[in-house]
């Protein structure tokens, strides 16, 4: 009978030892191991919740314009391409597919560079819709110079062919046109769902 009690005290000693070391020591010990590890495979910034990034970009009255019409066509090919479609890697290697090499190349690396979605291409060339606020970036990624900022209220004007050498076949080079801003395409389902949860008419 005594030897039964001291056997359960000793296990009721091993029991609450063992608890309290799970809880004090063992636990603590793995929660620091895994801050450590994320910190260091994450940056301080990676860890913060996505929504802290985003940034409201304001209207800065400009509008981007694109010194090259998409309706040009070319009788005169220099090569066929099939690399990378990354505009700034294929001009500092190849200028041009066609014979004019001050053309848009259109690969859309301005495209991928707006954050209001506001380009599409067209033609091979690169064509700024509504939706455009003015923030530049299409312009500083632009290796051909090709893409302007103009005041809002001037963008509908001629815009000026980019072209200098008169050695091209392209239907729009010096041509003078005026410059159309298109809107975005808006799946018309989503437009009729948009108007009937905030009482607006198409």
């Amino acid at each position: 009978m005594i030897l039964t009690i001291v056997f359960l005290m000793l296990f009721f000693i091993a029991a609450g030892l063992l608890t309290l070391f799970v809880f004090s020591v063992f636990i603590p010990a793995i929660k620091q191991s895994d801050d450590e590890m994320e910190s260091y495979v994450f940056a301080p910034d990676e860890l913060r919740p996505q929504e802290n990034k985003k940034v409201q970009l304001a209207d800065t009255g400009l509008r981007a314009v694109v010194k090259c019409s998409h309706s040009k066509e070319f009788s005169f090919k220099r090569l066929e391409y099939d690399g990378p479609k990354d505009c700034r890697l294929f001009n500092g290697i190849f200028q041009s597919e066609f014979d004019c090499l001050y053309q848009c190349i259109g690969f859309g690396s301005c495209v991928e560079q707006c954050p209001q979605q506001a380009i599409t291409i067209v033609n091979n060339t690169a064509v700024v819709l509504a939706g455009c606020i003015g923030c530049g970036r299409c312009v500083s990624v632009c290796p051909k110079g090709v893409i302007e900022l103009l005041p809002f209220q001037t963008v509908d004007r001629a815009i000026p062919c980019c072209a200098e050498d008169d050695d091209t076949s392209c239907t729009a080079y010096k041509k003078q046109e005026k410059n159309t801003v298109p809107e975005r395409k808006i799946f018309k389902f989503w437009r009729i769902c948009y108007n009937i949860l905030y009482g607006k008419d198409e």
